[in-house]
């Protein structure tokens, strides 16, 4: 399934340009991400928008999608058998590093 079926199932599915934004953040749009792909990518936004002036509402949609992407990896590994027991532990300790 690919990422546009993968969003497109989820209900409710995330507005379009919240997909679109969360599709342009992972690196291959093509294939169905992990959580894994999911975390790493909600990182690379993060780090993008904490180097900028996030308080502004130009920064809005970025942060929704780090919040989307994050969420969604989460949901991810619940269903994921292989996916590590402690991944939500792991996941915010990653993302809170971030503000460090």
């Amino acid at each position: 399934m690919s990422p546009t079926d993968w969003l497109s199932e989820l209900d409710p599915a995330p507005p379009a340009e919240l997909a679109t934004a969360m599709r342009k953040a992972l690196k291959n749009p093509t294939a169905t991400p992990a959580a894994e792909e999911l975390l790493e990518a909600a990182e690379r936004l993060l780090e993008r928008v904490l180097s900028t002036d996030c308080e502004t509402r130009a920064s809005a949609l970025d942060l929704l999608t780090v919040d989307a992407l994050v969420t969604h990896s989460l949901l991810v590994a619940s269903t994921d058998s292989q996916a590590p027991a402690d991944f939500a532990a792991h996941a915010l300790a990653r993302i809170t590093a971030k503000w460090q």
